[in-house]
């Protein structure tokens, strides 16, 4: 009898084992679908990181970080420091968790008083130990990412300081880095912003709207950024993306008739993120068109189908021959147009690719020991490099992804709320702010609170605040 009981209770061990293994299969299966997963992938397993890498001593962030958090001292890139400030800011919009405000704002005192070139205007390259910076060529790479995380510091806290950084570097490169003849941006101007090359680059146009245009202009709902958007989108469209193939280039010629072969499969993904962010923006079906021809062709020759993940690199005149590692922010990139085009068209065949890249993403890319993601890895998910900070790699796409992906998929899959914190101050009664990050129209605040208390003032994108400082806003938004 002792026996039976025994072989009977070890066999109803190994079934609840069983059962308890399903369950969790099936929550690791289901988590990523989770808008909760991403903001607890940002506060827990991303932004820690980062903490470790603020230098008291000389202000900003170290740049070069190994796999396991530790920094390797030398010159900073303010680019790079402005992502790390996004990073930062975006941690306190998803937790309201003061500390993250603090990192933010110490990145922004370096980007001010020793990323900013004082003389000529517009961010240098890199700054050396002494806070010195480099009177090399601006290329407009620097300029578009050194506007990244001030943007994002003032639409957290209404700081105006920030935001003049970003303007002044804005009205610089529309007065002497835009092509009136053939359009678009120049790649590189000299340090007092002298034109010095007719070349245009990928860089130049769309991170200038990834990076900083975008938010600018929800930012501060000013119609004259609108029509800078607009523009260069229009440039884009008619210049970069092919019409027969639909490929985006990484280089062209100042009349936009030579290009190269070699593509990122990343860069195309995010020509065609903005593309329907900029259809939502304005209506432009042009705009939608583009995105979907990108869409048919990434899908089609970078998108992973047997493991999942998105490719990194192929050839225009040969698509079918892939460079097939994967790049940590090649995957942000797929997966942000993979919930915009399920948010326009309701297919969920979009909603499969996402989740199988998701899960490739928490399985391979992340880091559960030490925290943030690898930077490359084989197409089976065996990291070829782990390295964490690097002259291209710090919090931003891993942080922008896990904002983007919890609002993305509380409003645009789910249908439901999503609430994001601001810490701001206001000398009168009455002052704006800009609070709503998304461009579909139907993406409306629902609710405020002020210092935890029910605030009515409020309009679709915007929070009319009362007199006073540090005042924390919570907004709660929905689709309407």
């Amino acid at each position: 009898m002792n026996k039976k009981i025994l072989v009977l209770s070890v066999l109803f061990l190994f079934l609840i084992m069983g059962c308890v293994a399903k369950q969790q299969a099936t929550v690791s299966a289901i988590g990523v679908m989770d808008p909760q997963y991403w903001k607890a992938q940002a506060i827990k397993d991303i932004i820690p990181f980062w903490e470790k890498t603020i230098d008291e001593d000389n202000g900003g962030f170290y740049t070069d970080v190994t796999c396991e958090g530790q920094v390797e001292a030398g010159s900073k890139l303010p680019r790079m420091n402005s992502r790390v400030v996004f990073g930062f800011t975006a941690a306190y919009m998803l937790s309201g968790d003061e500390k993250y405000l603090r990192f933010a704002e110490h990145g922004m005192k370096y980007l001010s008083n020793m990323g900013w070139d004082k003389e000529n205007g517009g961010w240098y390259a890199f700054t050396d130990d002494y806070g010195d910076g480099d009177m090399g060529a601006k290329n407009m790479f620097d300029q578009t990412y050194g506007n990244l995380g001030p943007v994002f510091y003032y639409i957290v806290t209404g700081d105006k300081k920030a935001l003049e950084l970003a303007g002044q570097t804005h009205m610089l490169m529309n007065e002497n880095a835009w092509d009136e003849k053939y359009g678009g941006y120049y790649s590189m101007v000299d340090n007092q912003w002298q034109n010095i090359t007719t070349a245009k680059s990928f860089n130049a146009q769309l991170d200038t709207c990834t990076a900083y245009l975008i938010y600018y202009y929800l930012a501060t709902g000013d119609e004259n950024l609108l029509k800078d958007l607009i523009r260069l989108c229009d440039v884009i469209v008619e210049k970069m993306v092919d019409k027969k193939t639909g490929f985006v280039g990484e280089s062209y010629t100042g009349d936009w008739t030579g290009k190269d072969v070699e593509l990122w499969g990343g860069h195309n993904t995010k020509t065609g993120w903005v593309m329907m962010r900029m259809y939502y923006l304005t209506g432009n079906k042009e705009y939608l068109t583009a995105a979907r021809k990108i869409d048919s062709a990434q899908r089609k020759y970078m998108w992973d189908k047997k493991h999942g993940g998105w490719f990194f690199k192929f050839i225009s005149t040969r698509p079918a021959s892939i460079d097939d590692s994967k790049d940590w922010w090649t995957q942000e990139e797929g997966n942000n147009l993979m919930l915009n085009m399920y948010y326009h068209s309701g297919d969920k065949k979009y909603i499969e690719i996402f989740k199988k890249s998701a899960e490739f993403w928490d399985k391979y890319f992340m880091d559960k020991t030490y925290g943030e993601c690898y930077e490359t890895l084989l197409a089976d998910g065996t990291p070829s490099s782990r390295v964490k900070g690097t002259m291209y790699k710090s919090a931003y796409h891993t942080m922008e992804q896990a904002l983007f992906n919890y609002l993305y998929l509380s409003l645009y899959v789910h249908k439901k709320d999503a609430e994001l914190y601001f810490n701001l101050s206001s000398q009168t009664e009455g002052q704006k702010h800009y609070v709503n990050i998304l461009e579909a129209k139907e993406v409306k605040i629902k609710s405020v609170e002020i210092d935890g208390k029910a605030w009515e003032k409020f309009e679709d994108d915007y929070v009319i605040l009362p007199k006073g400082n540090n005042m924390k806003v919570k907004a709660v938004f929905g689709i309407k």
